[in-house]
């Protein structure tokens, strides 16, 4: 089991050019939290292939390698599916010198509840796109926000049902779980088998935590159940704050003291973690 950076946090710091105009910022500040992996963001690769070197340039620089990258698909609408499909594989196809291993790609959001026929459609699109990732050698996984996890998880649960494990993994943002009402634990056991991506990020009253090891999720509680279906995948550490996070630590602060925590309380029961 591997241990990855998200990038969110990254971006909300260093803003929109964090993996363009500031990657060696990053790539540097990854090396100085301890990160050897690193989830990046396909969207800045949209027509700008040159920036690929320059994350490949920066990232060797600084010991960092490219996990893989997350992306937003838009798989739903039979009149863009096609497009959506080629644009993705062609950013993606970038990152394979990089190391990459996955793409991460969350259902896109429309603002509103999605037709049973539109989910039809988008599950067929993700079969079509891991299809054509896996030409790449690359492994296609589920992420998930709170829309996806609205009516019990319908969504998501959709998507799951109507694609096949070989096809598409699955990622599980276990603050995102929480705060949709659904059990993290009970899909990861309901889903072991299809389980890529742990993402993990702390709350405490509702407000996201500056570092891991808050009140929720339970850690201690969620190494247990990994161990029990042999998880084999990737920690993420996905920080992120809000308005009323707290800031008493600067960003690789923050994130160095995340992979000591990781470590210690998933180390425990996982003698491999990397």
């Amino acid at each position: 089991m591997r241990i990855c950076s998200g990038f969110y946090r990254w971006s909300q710091h260093y803003g929109w050019h964090f993996l363009t105009k500031r990657i060696d910022d990053v790539a540097a500040g990854l090396a100085q939290a301890g990160f050897v992996y690193f989830e990046g963001l396909l969207d800045p690769l949209e027509g700008e292939g040159e920036w690929a070197s320059r994350w490949q340039t920066a990232l060797d620089r600084h010991g960092v390698r490219l996990a893989g990258a997350y992306v937003h698909a838009l798989v739903h609408e039979p009149s863009t599916q096609a497009k959506t499909i080629e644009s993705i594989v062609a950013r993606a196809r970038l990152l394979l010198p990089m190391g990459a291993e996955f793409i991460n790609a969350n259902p896109q959001p429309i603002g509103t509840r999605k037709t049973d026929e539109m989910l039809a459609v988008q599950a067929h699109g993700f079969a079509l796109l891991s299809t054509a990732l896996r030409r790449e050698g690359l492994r296609l996984v589920v992420h998930h926000h709170l829309p996806e996890l609205v009516e019990n998880g319908r969504e998501l649960r959709h998507l799951l049902e109507h694609t096949c494990a070989e096809d598409v993994g699955l990622t599980v943002d276990v603050d995102w779980m929480c705060r949709g009402g659904q059990d993290a634990e009970a899909w990861i056991r309901e889903f072991a088998s299809r389980l890529e991506i742990v993402e993990l990020r702390s709350s405490s009253r509702g407000i996201w935590d500056e570092t891991l090891g808050g009140v929720e999720p339970d850690c201690r509680e969620l190494a247990q159940v990994l161990a029990e279906v042999s998880f084999n995948g990737w920690l993420m550490v996905e920080l992120a704050r809000e308005e009323d996070t707290p800031q008493t630590l600067d960003l690789v602060q923050a994130h160095a003291h995340s992979l000591e925590y990781v470590r210690e309380i998933f180390g425990k029961h996982f003698q491999d973690l990397a």
